[in-house]
């Protein structure tokens, strides 16, 4: 057995009759409560309102760090966001965070300043998050944020939040009368144009900054023309994106002698190289995209007149010149490119390389800008061996998705003896090429013994660059292929977890289950796994489906003997603060035990500047700027690396601004980063 009390305690884990009877009561208890003190509690958040923040340490009558109370945590989402409290069904995700207040749908209605590519309808966060902030205060934020990193549920949140349809910043607290929602569109349809591109570009910083190519062109498609700005950031982000039409379209609205006539003729050019004889990079980089979309649509006498123009101010970019003249001539006609000179690849230059059927040299990827970079992954046309070495250098950077990542590993071709000794290759060869053979030969299994065997090289290499996270996700169809069979228990634990961190949490209730029937049945390796399985399934859960007693909480502190004291004691202070953050209750006499000088794993708290301006942002209802803050203080090394109050801290936050389910992705990670 694995100790000798386990047969007497797991019981408890599977009457769930028993123990509802009392978890009923207990909630029963808690609604009374909280109905009695609700009065006081919302008088008490009034007057907070309207003072400075508490201070950092231990306020008057409060825990540090200041939060609300449960019941206000929950009350404050349903204001704030329009969410109705509690987990919802996965079914149910894309509509957890839709509007529902009659007064924000009005607002919404009235005003024209909402913009983004990502409806609440399919899991965008509500409108008005960003309006109670100042934009010099979200401009400051998001230059000290640092996308991306490699935390699936933090590039889900940052994905969120700069993608949902959304108005901008306007320092303007979200009324629920009808009085103040007039006041705040009177005031909002009066807000600077100039304001409004402002946020737009911030946004499209933060956007680039990710790298996700297919997320940047979808909110620049949903742009309305007059709001996005024709600059050559925007207009290489279109071509790269394959919208050709639209770069060109902005092109024409660049020059203002387009703009009156709505086109450009040769005489424009001539005329504007007499006005000014000195271009700058903005006229250059427009007189390229001038010639080049008039090569697309074979008017080639105007494209040689915007090279010609371009040779008289001796701008002698010999590459352009090239590649410009042979997308000039006929399919029949062309030759090879053989331009010398070529360093970087430039977006303008790849997409004619691109339609020209070039070939790109593996040398440009490593100095190519992340856009760039991600556009060569997508694109089917280059070699597999180039596209894994884009996307080897985008995954690194975080902005390729492990969906993209498995389709660039699947066209690389190995023989069926590499296949055959996939794992022991890979144990001696680091590179980026064994991750696509284990990819490969993880998929091509019969057997799930054998998946199993090539996960745990995945897990041992992942560990080891704190990417469990993404490499669940890229293995989630391979994980949830995996059957739960008893000659599979002892693997199940690192199976539940992988599945959660994939986001599986239907297929990991399913291993739970089957581990509690085993434990039931007295098997000792179901018993350890129930045991090993339990925090996990425990947090990614909200409800009555997982009990949650003292009982069994002693059965996992018991489970976790064979650990030296101070690691036991480390993983218990994670897992209490982050099960308290959820509102399971732990006994006094549980956190006791763990009374002590220090802990032994040294991880990072939460800055106290970060700090200072979370319960500001939270006292001060500002949902996006506490959203940020929360990213920050996670930082680039993920909620993994955050000590137990500062990630309870963030799971408390994220909470309390309806952000349920991403909470829970949170804490898992962080379970999982410490060896849950």
């Amino acid at each position: 057995m694995f100790f000798s009390t386990s047969t007497v305690f797991i019981r408890r884990f599977l009457k769930v009759g028993v123990s509802w009877s009392v978890l009923g009561l207990g909630l029963i208890g808690m609604t009374l409560s909280s109905t009695l003190l609700y009065g006081q509690s919302a008088a008490q958040n009034e007057r907070e309102a309207n003072n400075p923040p508490r201070p950092i340490l231990f306020p008057s009558n409060m825990p540090a760090p200041y939060f609300p109370a449960d019941a206000e945590i929950a009350r404050a989402a349903e204001e704030r966001l329009g969410q109705a409290p509690g987990y919802m069904d996965p079914n149910d995700q894309k509509r957890i965070l839709a509007p529902q207040e009659a007064g924000i749908d009005e607002i919404d209605d009235l005003d024209n300043t909402p913009f983004g590519s990502l409806m609440p309808a399919a899991g965008g966060l509500s409108k008005n998050i960003w309006q109670p902030s100042s934009i010099e205060i979200i401009e400051g934020l998001l230059e000290v944020l640092k996308l991306p990193n490699k935390s699936p549920a933090m590039g889900a949140i940052s994905q969120k939040l700069l993608l949902s349809f959304a108005s901008m910043p306007s320092g303007k607290v979200i009324g629920s009368s009808q009085k103040e929602i007039q006041e705040i569109v009177s005031q909002t349809k009066k807000a600077d144009g100039e304001l409004l591109k402002r946020f737009i570009n911030l946004r499209l910083n933060k956007l680039t900054e990710r790298g996700n190519l297919i997320d940047l062109v979808r909110f620049l498609q949903n742009l309305p023309e007059n709001i996005l700005e024709p600059k050559q950031q925007n207009a290489e982000t279109l071509l790269l994106g394959g919208d050709l039409i639209g770069a060109c379209q902005m092109s024409q609205r660049a020059n203002p002698q387009a703009k009156i006539n709505n086109q450009m003729t040769g005489e424009d050019f001539v005329n504007m190289k007499n006005v000014d004889p000195e271009m700058n990079e903005a006229d250059i980089f427009w007189l390229k995209m001038y010639g080049f979309c008039r090569a697309l649509e074979e008017d080639n006498m105007a494209a040689q007149t915007a090279l010609s123009i371009l040779g008289d101010q001796n701008i002698n970019d010999y590459v352009f010149f090239d590649l410009l003249n042979q997308l000039m001539e006929s399919p029949d006609e062309r030759e090879p490119f053989v331009s010398i000179g070529i360093t970087a690849l430039d977006p303008l230059n790849y997409i004619i390389l691109n339609l020209l059927d070039q070939p790109i040299n593996a040398d440009l990827i490593e100095t190519s800008p992340p856009l760039l970079i991600s556009a060569l992954v997508l694109n089917g046309n280059l070699s597999a061996e180039s596209r894994l070495q884009a996307a080897v250098k985008s995954y690194l950077l975080g902005g390729v998705s492990s969906e993209t990542l498995g389709k660039v590993y699947d066209v690389q071709e190995f023989t069926e003896n590499e296949f055959s000794q996939a794992v022991r290759l890979a144990q001696f060869d680091d590179r980026p090429l064994a991750d696509a053979l284990l990819y490969q030969a993880a998929s091509r299994q019969k057997l799930d013994e054998d998946k199993i065997s090539i996960l745990m090289e995945v897990w041992n290499r992942a560990a080891l660059n704190n990417d469990m996270g993404r490499k669940a996700v890229l293995y989630k169809n391979i994980l949830s292929s995996i059957t739960p069979t008893s000659r599979l228990m002892n693997s199940a634990h690192h199976i539940t977890r992988g599945l959660l961190l994939a986001g599986d949490v239907q297929r990991a209730v399913q291993w739970y289950d089957f581990a509690r029937r085993g434990a039931a049945g007295g098997d000792a390796e179901a018993t350890r796994a129930l045991i090993n399985i339990w925090p996990l399934i425990t947090i990614a859960i909200n409800g009555s489906d997982i009990p949650w007693t003292n009982d069994i909480l002693n059965l996992w502190w018991n489970g976790q003997a064979l650990l030296a004291p101070d690691n036991r004691n480390d993983k218990a202070t994670l897992f209490y603060a982050i099960a308290e953050a959820f509102g399971n209750h732990v006994p006094e006499d549980r956190w006791m035990d763990l009374v002590r000088e220090s802990p032994v794993k040294k991880m990072r708290s939460i800055p106290l500047g970060v700090w200072r301006e979370i319960i500001r942002a939270v006292g001060e209802n500002k949902p996006a700027q506490s959203i940020i803050l929360s990213l920050i203080a996670m930082g680039a090394d993920g909620p993994g690396s955050l000590n137990a109050n500062g990630i309870s801290t963030v799971i408390r936050l994220l909470r309390s601004f309806g952000l349920e389910q991403d909470a829970r992705q949170v804490a898992i990670e962080a379970l999982a980063a410490n060896d849950f």
